[in-house]
């Protein structure tokens, strides 16, 4: 199954963006220099996946379990004391077993997979040492969606979702725990709600600069 998907100005993403650089530039040179990290994170992911409002006649829902997938990309925390705040830019890319749930009652397995664009903006406290706990929104973007049928889903490329977690980090490594939500709505009669609710993320990161 192939999707067509309509390519449109991710618009949230580059608001998101602006605001990070903004606030980035209103930081004081030194202070800057010491409460700023920046890092270079990866990790693998498990998560399910729905679509809904298919459209199709003949395909009413398609439902994917044990999707497993992997994220790598960088991320920029303000430190201010024991609060801070991290962007984060990501390439993700996921894929497993779909099941579609025909019309007819009859059901069947393909398989698919999809890779995401991901800016989560988290805010987050040290809690005690190196331990740290975070959450924010999460703007996500489809890149690329591939299916082994040949029936068409149209899906929205942007959606918006959350992400929560807690980090250990000692020295310049950081290991992290994280959970996340995400939805593609559709935005109008002809395109597939997508949701990828439940999606467990364990990484490791390299870390430079301030505490």
């Amino acid at each position: 199954m192939k999707t067509n998907q309509k390519i449109s100005a991710p618009l949230f993403a580059r608001a998101l963006v602006g605001f990070v650089m903004l606030f980035v530039l209103l930081i004081p040179k030194e202070q800057k220099a010491q409460s700023c990290t920046l890092g270079i994170t990866a990790g693998a992911s498990t998560a399910s996946v729905d679509f809904d409002n298919i459209g199709h006649s003949f395909v009413n829902t398609v439902k994917g379990t044990n999707v497993m997938g992997f994220e790598g990309g960088l991320f920029e925390r303000f430190n201010f004391g024991p609060f801070f705040i991290k962007p984060m830019e990501l390439v993700s890319y996921q894929g497993g077993t779909a099941t579609y749930y025909n019309s007819d009652g009859s059901v069947n397995n393909e398989k698919f997979d999809y890779g995401n664009f991901e800016v989560p903006l988290l805010f987050g406290l040290r809690i005690l040492g190196p331990l740290r706990i975070e959450a924010g929104p999460v703007y996500n973007w489809i890149y690329t969606t591939h299916f082994s049928e040949d029936n068409t889903i149209m899906v929205n490329r942007s959606g918006l979702g959350w992400r929560a977690g807690a980090n250990v980090e000692l020295g310049m490594i950081n290991v992290g725990l994280a959970y996340q939500g995400l939805t593609n709505n559709s935005d109008n009669s002809t395109t597939t709600t997508f949701k990828s609710p439940n999606e467990l993320i364990f990484s490791v990161a390299l870390c430079f600069g301030g505490k």
